[in-house]
């Protein structure tokens, strides 16, 4: 190329006023020597970082991240990628119905960025909060948009930046670019176990009259019994002075398939954006011993249930009524 051809050239301001709602430039320069490349390291985790929070932030809507163009200015010993988000297999979004879920993309990426560096506390659910609000004010809260991301999806895109900022250098300067708005990444600020964040429970306690299926008694006596309610397994913790201090003391017969009608302490763990993580139960009393009967099927249930299984069988004459 002539060198006036080169002077003609615009510079990278000027290319970045052409971004659209659909691009994404990652931005990477470092005081230090040493070229970075499309495929380096850092390059490569921080594109896929920002694949990620688009990921997180889609929902069921499957995105894509195009390279559509990289500049490197030596002088400033930067490189710059230049992303376009597509839909899976449809092209891009840019002139779609879909300009709102674009921004809200966009707006959403660096709302990430923007906790991950900026809070105190790092609680999920704030971040979560933060993009809701994005939703109201990109309306994409329609039956046609995607659900808002659940706490999991995000500290999936969380770990894929904290994972690029490991990569980088301490002199490395690192902005993400786009149409709504940029971020400047702090790699100072840092997330040692991005996946503890999920740890944040919230506990609640409530009693409840309770029938569990007895899988395994307690012939340990540890006092763990293997219980099943619905379609959930549990261990349950049993303490004394109820009803099953007579089947340790051999004067009372449990067997597997017999039911324990019980009043329960139940511990429920909940996540930062109250997802049920798990649940525990106490038994505080057995009121009541179900022992199992064999229906005609051979199938095992509490006597009371095989009385009702029997009473809504059908009624067959004989052949010679």
């Amino acid at each position: 190329m002539a060198a006036d051809e080169n002077q003609d050239r615009p510079g990278f301001s000027d290319i970045l006023q052409e971004l659209t709602d659909s691009d994404v430039v990652i931005e990477i320069a470092s005081d230090e020597a040493g070229r970075q490349s499309l495929e380096s390291g850092p390059v490569k985790l921080l594109r896929e970082a920002v694949q990620a929070s688009y990921k997180a932030l889609s929902g069921s809507v499957e995105v894509q991240l195009e390279t559509t163009a990289v500049l490197e200015e030596i002088n400033k010993r930067s490189l710059s990628v230049w992303l376009r988000v597509h839909r899976g297999g449809e092209g891009a979004l840019a002139n779609s119905s879909d300009a709102s879920h674009l921004k809200f993309l966009a707006r959403g990426t660096l709302a990430i960025i923007a906790w991950m560096d900026g809070s105190s506390t790092h609680e999920v659910a704030d971040l979560q909060q933060a993009i809701r609000v994005l939703a109201w004010g990109t309306s994409i809260t329609t039956t046609a948009q995607p659900a808002l991301p659940s706490s999991l999806a995000l500290v999936d895109a969380v770990s894929a930046w904290q994972k690029a900022k490991t990569s980088l250098k301490g002199s490395d300067r690192v902005r993400i670019i786009t149409n709504n708005g940029l971020a400047k990444l702090d790699i100072r600020s840092t997330i040692d176990d991005p996946r503890s964040l999920l740890l944040s429970r919230k506990l609640v306690n409530h009693s409840a009259d309770m029938i569990f299926l007895v899988e395994m008694p307690d012939y340990e006596g540890s006092g763990r019994w293997k219980l099943k309610h619905g379609l959930a397994r549990t261990t349950a913790l049993a303490e004394g002075s109820t009803l099953l201090d007579r089947f340790y003391r051999r004067e009372l017969d449990i067997r597997p398939g017999d039911a324990l009608r019980c009043k329960v302490d139940v511990e429920t763990s909940y996540g930062p954006d109250h997802e049920v993580l798990s649940e525990h139960y106490r038994i505080v009393e057995i009121v009541e011993v179900l022992p199992a009967m064999k229906t005609d099927a051979g199938i095992a249930v509490p006597k009371k249930d095989a009385e009702m299984v029997r009473e809504a069988e059908p009624q067959l004459e004989h052949a010679g009524a």
